[in-house]
């Protein structure tokens, strides 16, 4: 695991140094990262956290190189929802650097994880990002897993209700993979529209109603315009902004990545129309989800608590590791070939088996995996096939 953790590290220093100082967005977060990580010494008690956290990070800075790369307007202006995207990313890095910071001091001791420096009350973010785009070709080893999800999520329901489908599991295994799967399906694209993705995160925002975001996110989605989003003050107006917009309507939802949820998040599939009964409740994400047209919500998550309280236990799915070693051997060749790094096949085949059992059926371990052989590709001829093995 050290050895995972200690390449995304240098990968993600490298991938730092290329990038002027003056050119990436929000550059002196980064840099403060890099110089926690640089100092960081990796242990049993932070290498699980921290190989999250790189994972997270690295992705994080590309997504920053993409938003440095805009195109600048004439007006040498940003629009408004430039400005929002701009604000977004830059409450994520802030919150990565807490993340990446907190796991850094809590392991050092001559470190004071008090000490850490405060950031504005109102600064949030999300630490992971997703989206619903997938490349199905580099998709392996979910045929069967795919096809039960979609008999529960596609079975004919009567009108009137919502089918709620909950897909949990570790960290790595293939949720979000499996929902983008869904949500991209040829049945999918007929039977429901709009589609909408709304990726929640572990890291919620310090000082601000992540209620509000997630419906903010999903009048965005509808093509509200945004000053009208923001226009909304109360999050009942919001709930029923978000209703008047999906009414009549069969649409497919996806809420990705749900970590901490509360009695506003419960139930909400429901029955019938919440705000058809003519009585009167409390806020609740229920209340903005018609359900005459019937539709489909999905929730990905790691907590399987979380998924119950939002659909029901009986419609939780659980992803199970890839079963198939020659699919998890697909993912680990596709990625480094990725690489376009010249690859000596036969030294990669002579650790095959070591490979795959490091990745435990997990793709993203299988990826991580694929990285790292790219990576030793660069280095001395001196080093090993022992340098390579994870401890």
């Amino acid at each position: 695991m050290a050895v995972v953790v200690q390449f995304l590290v240098r990968k993600f220093v490298d991938s730092l140094a290329e990038e002027g100082a003056a050119e990436l967005p929000f550059s002196s977060h980064f840099y403060d990262m890099r110089a926690g990580l640089e100092k960081a010494a990796i242990s049993s008690t932070n290498a699980d956290e921290l190989r999250e956290c790189m994972y997270e990070l690295n992705n994080l800075l590309s997504q920053c190189r993409m938003l440095n790369n805009r195109p600048i307007p004439r007006s040498c202006c940003f629009s408004p929802s430039e400005a929002w995207l701009s604000n977004k990313v830059k409450q994520r890095v802030i919150a990565m650097k807490r993340r990446v910071l907190q796991c850094v001091h809590n392991d050092d001791p001559n470190g004071d994880a008090a000490a850490l420096p405060e950031e504005n009350a109102t600064t949030a973010g999300f630490s992971r990002w997703s989206t619903s785009w997938v490349e199905q070709s580099r998709i392996y080893g979910f045929d069967q897993q795919l096809a039960e999800l979609e008999s529960r999520a596609f079975r004919d329901r009567s009108p009137g209700r919502l089918t709620g489908v909950g897909i949990v599991g570790m960290g790595g295994i293939g949720k979000t993979a499996l929902a983008q799967l869904v949500f991209n399906s040829p049945l999918a694209r007929r039977r429901f529209f709009p589609r909408i993705w709304v990726c929640l995160s572990r890291t919620s925002c310090i000082g601000k109603d992540v209620r509000k975001e997630v419906l903010q996110s999903i009048l965005m989605a509808l093509g509200l315009e945004e000053e009208l989003i923001l226009a909304i003050d109360s999050l009942g107006d919001m709930e029923l902004a978000v209703h008047e917009q999906l009414k009549g309507k069969r649409y497919l939802i996806v809420f990705d990545d749900v970590w901490n949820v509360d009695d506003w998040y419960a139930d909400i599939a429901g029955h019938e129309n919440a705000l058809s009964r003519g009585e009167q409740l409390q806020n609740g994400l229920v209340l903005a989800l018609p359900k005459e047209r019937g539709g489909i919500v999905i929730v990905t998550s790691r907590q399987e608590q979380a998924a119950e309280m939002m659909v029901g236990k009986g419609s939780v799915y659980r992803v199970k590791p890839l079963a198939d070693r020659e699919s998890a051997w697909a993912i680990f060749m596709d990625a480094l070939n990725k690489e376009r790094q010249p690859i000596d096949l036969a030294a990669i085949n002579n650790l095959k088996e070591e490979i795959l059992q490091t990745c435990g059926g997990l793709p993203s371990m299988a990826k991580a995996m694929a990285d790292i052989f790219a990576k030793s590709l660069t280095l001395p001829a001196s080093t090993s096939s022992q340098e390579l093995k994870l401890e």
